[in-house]
């Protein structure tokens, strides 16, 4: 019996199959941020969150500068995503996942996975990858035992649950600070404008009296692009003086996250107001989670204070993977750091 032709696509597996080893790779790819509608279909059948969205990266974009990506790839009956920058030192480059909580995300079969992105990584020339996985989606299939590190915990609501099982699980203090919020509602501050302007005005000021790091200095343009998205809710407080406090949430239908709070120092005392508005609102648009995000260190005031919500605690996992072993200790001994010694700053070489 005569055998038909192989078909274009048969002919593309056989050839995927060849060159990953035996793995076969529909596709891989890089979307870089001039092709938003791009990455907006690939992350539509993925569950993701804000910091996947292009939205956000492209916010990140106009602060560091760096080249950004969506990297996707898809096999059989599976399709994961993960955003990107580029950074370059001394000819190396490496790749981390813009600020915020991405990192690896899809859905399908993960068996083969880990493989692919390695063999891309390295066809790209990465040296090494600092990857924040988002504590909400789950475990990555691209972290071998040997790659995830806890740095901290993050704290994170359940908005299935009802108005009354969310008060019920606040600390006593949240709860007192709450209790006249029909009162409180008179104070809150909607108006996107006058709210933004609060943020441009304060922001770096209150960033030097935080002490906070260089991640967070966030350029005038990336404050602006974000508070004027349809998936981010801004709201502030006014006490009479005008406002005191401003709160930043950006959302998803898989999940929201607590991004940015700006007050001045008598603005401080409504932080707690300000997130119980979000929660009520985000339950009503049918978000499931809110991220309240952790401290600075584990276990610090900051930590504190969000986890007197009553949220789940949950491991915050960095993924820290070495692609080009030799690339890596040379760069490392260039910078007098140690190679082997993974659990600070990473890659090592970036830490002075």
């Amino acid at each position: 019996m005569r055998r038909c032709p192989p078909t274009r696509l048969e002919r593309q597996r056989r050839q995927n199959i060849e060159s990953h080893g035996g793995i076969v790779a529909v596709r891989q790819r890089l979307i870089p941020l001039d092709r938003s509608d791009e990455w907006r279909a690939a992350l539509r059948d993925v569950p993701h969150c804000f910091a996947h969205t292009w939205e956000h990266c492209h916010a990140m974009h106009l602060s560091s500068g760096l080249v950004t990506y969506l990297y996707q790839v898809e096999s059989e009956g599976s399709m994961y995503v993960c955003p990107l920058a580029e950074r370059t030192w001394n000819g190396s480059v490496d790749v981390v996942t813009p600020y915020g909580f991405s990192g690896f995300t899809g859905r399908g079969d993960r068996a083969q996975l880990s493989e692919l992105w390695r063999r891309f990584a390295r066809e790209r020339g990465y040296v090494s990858g600092f990857i924040t996985q988002n504590p909400v989606l789950g475990r990555s299939p691209y972290c071998a035992p040997d790659e995830g590190y806890q740095h901290k915990s993050v704290y994170v609501l359940d908005l299935v649950s009802s108005t009354e099982q969310l008060f019920a699980r606040l600390h006593t203090n949240r709860k007192r600070e709450l209790r006249r919020w029909d009162e409180i509602t008179g104070h809150l501050v909607l108006d996107q404008e006058e709210l933004t302007a609060f943020l441009l005005a304060r922001y770096q000021e209150f960033l030097r009296s935080r002490c906070a790091t260089s991640v967070f200095d966030l350029a005038p343009e990336s404050l602006t692009f974000l508070a004027s998205l349809d998936n981010v809710l801004l709201v502030g407080m006014n006490d009479g003086d005008g406002v005191q406090a401003v709160s930043m949430f950006g959302y998803t239908p898989d999940g929201a996250d607590y991004l940015y709070n700006v007050s001045r120092p008598e603005g401080r005392r409504f932080s707690s107001a300000l997130i119980w508005y979000a929660v009520q609102m985000l339950k009503s648009l049918g978000v499931p989670s809110l991220n309240l995000g952790g401290g600075v260190s584990e276990g610090d005031g900051v930590a504190r204070f969000k986890r007197r919500f009553g949220g789940d605690c949950l491991p915050l996992t960095y993924l820290k993977q070495v692609y080009d072993r030799t690339a890596f200790v040379e760069a490392c001994l260039r910078a007098d750091a140690d190679p082997d010694d993974l659990t600070g700053y990473f890659p090592p070489y970036r830490s002075q």
